[in-house]
């Protein structure tokens, strides 16, 4: 009996093992709303995509600047890999 559990064991040990990876894949990010807008004094167009309805507004926004925000609907997409960055100018 001690024979076959210290064959047993020395089996166990020669075998190479690997740990489990119990993560998640991973996945891209996707937003939940889909904005675009456009700009016709520059014939700019744009789509952006965002987890709420603002945050896809200003990455449309982003793409084109001082264009007007056309529709923004419910939609699976991807985000952007860097958050948007907005930057407010006094006018006059």
């Amino acid at each position: 009996m001690l024979r076959s559990g210290l064959f047993l064991l020395g089996l166990l040990s020669a075998v190479p093992v690997q740990a489990a990876d119990l993560r998640e894949p991973a996945l891209p990010a996707t937003g939940r709303f889909l904005a675009t807008c456009e700009n016709l004094g520059r014939f700019c167009q744009a789509e952006g995509c965002g987890r709420d309805q603002i945050d896809a507004g200003l990455a449309c926004r982003s793409a084109c600047p001082g264009s007007v925000l056309m529709t923004v609907q419910p939609a699976a997409c991807p985000l952007p890999r860097a958050p948007v960055r907005v930057v407010l100018r006094r006018g006059g």
